[in-house]
């Protein structure tokens, strides 16, 4: 039997069985799925199901067909009017979050995000999910349109930036830290962030899931990829996070260049809170676009393995091994970073042998004024060779 495009064959020994329902055990760790075979068929959609929560209106269907199979489930047309998404895996409800959470839902309400209509539930995983639109944009339909769609994509997350969680930098280098060790890359990058790189609440974004309503795209919140289901815990990420993983989605579709990078960096700015243009928040040096970029990329090779897409792999190995060349830079930047520390440790020798005249006042007082120089030219030089972040 042919597998569906959402069967994880890459980590995954088990043959696909439609009529499988509990746990599937993978080389990564173990996911459930639940016997969604049923709800393909359209008597299934009569009645409201007796377990779970529906959250909206259960919908009246009198047409009912598949439109395809994708790597979030399934794909159905709902009376020619709506979208279905139904999701194999239990993966949690992020979706019915933002949908439930009516202070998020309003915030939302005026920007191109296209919330469901429906959502049923059940444990706490979301299962079926209403769209209230007919198609979806192909890929190179969003592809020609990618500058307009990052602007749409700022604008969200200015709106939600109300919401916003401070730095948690320890728990965004732990994500990294548990993704590498699932693939056992040969790269490690640990960054700090600024006080303007923030969390925000989850918005999985992609860019095949766009539609156009009022000649505007709008995007479809989907479910989370079992490839962070499976690699990494559940956390808020910056909108500059997903920002970056839809630049690697486009990407596949052209060679990305740094003009390219700049101008969708800055159209997503564009609609950001001005604060996401903070220089600090850009920097490389505290992470910025650079390590977001990784952090996609890694996720891009974890699909790639678990799906068994080799020429995604390809993509993603061949983008990891000109990590290290950036590591190494940073690495030499991190050694004029170090002057500063030097300076300050000649100032604190400079006052003591002063205190304690073992120095004359003069030769002291050169001590400390050069200390002071060596450590502001130091600081400068540091930054001042920041990597551009496109």
């Amino acid at each position: 039997m042919d597998e569906p495009l959402w069967w994880p064959q890459g980590v995954i020994q088990t043959s696909y069985d439609s009529s499988f329902e509990g746990e599937l055990v993978t080389s990564l760790g173990r996911l459930k799925i639940w016997n969604f075979k049923a709800c393909l068929e359209l008597e299934w959609w009569q009645a409201v199901p007796e377990t779970g929560k529906v959250w909206g209106k259960w919908p009246e269907v009198q047409i009912l067909e598949v439109i395809q199979h994708d790597r979030y489930g399934i794909l159905l047309n709902l009376n020619g009017t709506h979208i279905v998404r139904i999701c194999p895996f239990e993966v949690g409800n992020d979706i019915s979050r933002m949908l439930r959470h009516q202070p998020w839902n309003e915030a939302v309400s005026d920007q191109a995000l296209m919330l469901p209509s429906m959502v049923w539930s059940v444990a706490g995983n979301d299962r079926v999910i209403i769209y209230p639109c007919k198609s979806l944009l192909s890929i190179e339909e969003s592809h020609s349109m990618k500058y307009e769609i990052a602007e749409c994509v700022g604008l969200i997350h200015s709106s939600l930036d109300q919401f916003s969680t401070p730095n948690t930098e320890r728990i965004w280098n732990d994500r990294l830290k548990d993704i590498e060790a699932c693939l056992k890359t040969n790269t490690l990058w640990r960054a700090p962030h600024s006080k303007f790189t923030v969390g925000l609440p989850r918005l999985n974004l992609d860019i095949g899931a766009i539609t156009m309503f009022d000649d505007k795209p709008m995007m479809l919140p989907q479910p989370r990829t079992i490839t962070e289901h499976l690699m990494c815990d559940k956390e808020r990420l910056p909108g500059l996070a997903t920002m970056m993983i839809l630049e690697r989605q486009w990407s596949a579709h052209e060679k990305p260049t740094e003009e390219s990078r700049k101008q969708l960096l800055e159209s997503w700015l564009s609609g950001a809170p001005q604060a996401y243009s903070n220089g600090k928040a850009l920097s490389t040096l505290l992470g910025g676009p650079w390590v977001w970029r990784y952090h996609a990329t890694l996720l891009e090779l974890g699909q790639a393995m678990i799906f068994s897409d080799s020429e995604l792999e390809k993509n993603s190995i061949k983008w990891l091994s000109d990590v290290s060349r950036l590591q190494a830079y940073l690495g030499i930047l991190r050694f004029w970073k170090s002057g500063l520390w030097g300076g300050v440790t000649g100032l604190i020798v400079s006052f003591f042998t002063w205190q304690l005249e073992t120095l004359s006042p003069t030769v002291s007082g050169l001590i400390g004024a050069t200390s002071i120089l060596f450590a502001l030219a130091s600081n400068q030089l540091y930054w001042s060779k920041d990597p551009d972040p496109y």
